[in-house]
């Protein structure tokens, strides 16, 4: 079989919480790195991680110590919460994962808790990390307030507040504006509760993701993930490796070694969650009045849209919902919001209308991640959360010749990614997320 990928440690430098002392691993003959962990997720706004490191007692020389002693890790350094990473490593696909600048803050880990695994014959510390966002966020707070659109307050946010260059953000222009105060939170709540509040320019389905990966910053709604163009190889899924005396090729790169299915329409969750029919209830504190509006697949308002994008075939409500729908249910969940009116002055027009949004927004989310499959490949870099993957599943079939299956095979989102690195393998894990099934991609229109 085709040998383990192999993982290229080219920098990993700490540095201690005062940065007065730092210890190179590639220099310390007494230290060496067991696996380290880099983590990126769309329902996350930092990049996470950790490193497991086993050293001996000379590994680090003590600033406080008197006569220069040499030490172990964890109380020479020392190696505690706030400690810098300067971090480049990687594999044969794609570019480093590079935070291994002395000068630029955003492209450095920092140290978010440590834990002494073991210290009988040798010391070994797991250490977890997060990128600069993370401890940025908590230590601002925004209390001035926010006009315009919704995409150019974020941006403002995220340049002002969270010190983000122009080329490290990836912004999905919003359509609709919003004026609201920070009421001293953070600025990662405040893009967080913004969110689904926002309705792209392109089309009029709502529901935007903020998260970090290696890259940058984004700010992009659903649709612009679903109809983004796939990475560039398809991966594979046949549950076998070839042998590298017949391999002649790099295809072994692209094969998945592991594939599960996590969650496949649950048919009920999806009921109860309003993604079918929904009743949404609206009231104006200036006139006391109510508005109501049902959204409902039995009168085409969702998923028939042909502004609706799909990763897949659309799908039509099961038989036993139409029947329900043609005996006069008109929806399964109920919703209800209050419209914003006086946020500016005695203006008493509706403040970014709930109506552009509250049902619609939910349905989107929830119909994306109605398939939810895990999978294993050699480690890809080039690979972030919020890329979309062309998956082949070869059929479970005695006639390969008919092609991979129709149903499994297709598009999906990277929801969430792990690239492990051990000394002498490597590897990418994936969540990966669909809305439908098929090869049928349905971009809107």
């Amino acid at each position: 079989m085709a040998s383990a990928q192999g993982s290229v440690f080219e920098k990993f430098i700490i540095i201690s919480p005062d940065g007065e002392n730092r210890v190179d691993v590639f220099k310390t003959p007494e230290m060496r790195i067991i696996s380290f962990d880099f983590f990126e997720n769309i329902l996350s706004p930092i990049i996470t991680g950790g490193v497991i490191i086993s050293s001996t007692g000379g590994s680090a020389q003590s600033k406080d110590d008197t006569q220069n002693r040499l030490g172990a890790l964890h109380t020479s350094l020392p190696i505690r919460a706030g400690c810098t990473l300067l971090v480049k490593v990687g594999s044969e696909i794609g570019e480093p994962i590079d935070f291994s600048s002395e000068d630029d803050d955003y492209k450095k880990l920092y140290v978010t808790d440590v834990s002494v695994v073991d210290s009988s014959n040798s010391e070994t510390l797991a250490i977890k990390f997060a990128s600069r966002t993370a401890w940025l966020n908590e230590t601002t707070r925004i209390s001035r307030r926010f006009n315009g659109k919704i995409s150019d307050s974020v941006k403002r946010l995220l340049k002002v507040d969270l010190l983000f260059k122009d080329s490290e953000i990836s912004i999905d222009e919003s359509s609709n504006s919003y004026s609201f105060l920070g009421m001293r939170k953070r600025p990662i709540d405040l893009i967080a509760m913004l969110c689904i509040r926002t309705v792209p320019s392109s089309v009029i389905n709502p529901g935007y993701f903020c998260y970090e990966t290696r890259s940058g910053f984004k700010f992009i709604s659903a649709d612009k993930l679903i109809n983004q163009d796939p990475f560039e190889r398809t991966y594979k899924f046949n549950g076998q490796l070839i042998s590298t005396a017949e391999l002649k090729d790099d295809s072994n790169n692209y094969k998945v070694s592991s594939l599960n299915m996590v969650k496949d329409q649950n048919l009920l969750s999806q009921i109860r969650s309003g993604v079918y029919a929904s009743k949404n209830i609206f009231f104006n504190p200036q006139t006391n009045g109510f508005t109501e509006i049902d959204i409902s697949v039995a009168n085409k308002s969702l998923t028939e849209d042909p502004k609706f994008s799909s990763l897949g075939k659309k799908q039509s409500p099961p038989e036993l919902l139409k029947k329900d729908f043609e005996k006069g249910k008109k929806y399964h969940r109920v919703q209800t919001a209050i419209f914003d009116v006086g946020a500016e002055g005695l203006n008493t027009d509706v403040n970014n209308s709930p109506e552009l949004y509250y049902a619609a927004g939910s349905t989107r989310y929830n119909i994306l991640f109605s398939q939810i499959n895990t999978a294993t490949v050699p480690c890809n870099t080039t690979l972030e959360a919020g890329n979309v993957i062309k998956l082949e599943v070869e059929a479970t079939s005695d006639n390969k010749e008919q092609g991979p299956d129709q149903v499994q095979s297709g598009n999906y989102i990277i929801q969430a990614l792990r690239h492990h690195f051990e000394p002498n393998k490597a590897s990418t894990s994936m969540n990966l997320i669909r809305d439908s099934y098929g090869l049928n991609f349905t971009k809107s229109q």
